[in-house]
């Protein structure tokens, strides 16, 4: 593209070419974040690019999932993450409870650092949310606190915020929210709210 540098003595407008750039490098991405029982059964999972997203199809998307949860589960260890290459992606992973592995999904020329980064966000929101209790159970018990996370980890399939003080404060002031009726929801109440989960976070 082409952009205008000012006004020159003669009174033309000089102009330069600046090389497009590459959003990449500002607004890393994810493919897809899922969690799995130790059978490869979904218990949350959500995709917003790539061929999951395009097909909208929740039957192969699980017949993916099921593939994922056979090439990793028996690397899949709580003490650190892991990282394979499957199928046309980077598949970054982790167990989360006795019988639960979440899953971030990138691109295979994605950071993987960024992939791990967003997978402890998601973890670490949620054990404090949950009490530390991740185990498949409890994970559906709380399946709301879930969504909201991932939903504040990423937007679009962009990487939002990836500090779990923060998520898991945004997330519980969410819920809060939600659980008033509509038709009594004020202002004031809304400023209650916040002020009560902010005070809690930053405590």
């Amino acid at each position: 593209r082409r952009v205008a540098l000012g006004g020159h003595s003669s009174g033309a407008i000089i102009t330069c070419a600046v090389p497009a750039m590459d959003t990449k490098v500002f607004a890393p991405s994810v493919k897809g974040l899922f969690i799995l029982d130790e059978d490869g059964n979904r218990i949350y999972a959500k995709y917003w690019t790539g061929e999951c997203k395009a097909t909208g199809n929740t039957k192969a998307q699980k017949e993916f999932e099921k593939r994922a949860c056979k090439k990793t589960i028996s690397m899949a260890n709580m003490a650190d993450a892991d990282a394979v290459s499957f199928e046309q992606y980077v598949l970054v992973f982790k167990r989360l409870g006795e019988n639960t592995v979440l899953y971030v999904l990138g691109d295979p020329d994605e950071n993987e650092l960024m992939l791990v980064s967003v997978l402890n966000a998601m973890e670490e929101s949620l054990s404090s949310l949950l009490r530390g209790a991740l185990d498949a159970n409890s994970l559906l018990h709380g399946l709301a606190q879930v969504c909201l996370c991932a939903d504040e980890i990423i937007m679009d399939g962009l990487v939002m915020e990836t500090d779990s003080m923060l998520i898991g404060g945004r997330a519980s002031m969410a819920q809060s929210i939600k659980e008033i009726p509509i038709q009594d929801q004020t202002l004031q109440q809304f400023a209650n709210v916040a002020k009560e989960k902010l005070s809690a976070v930053f405590r």
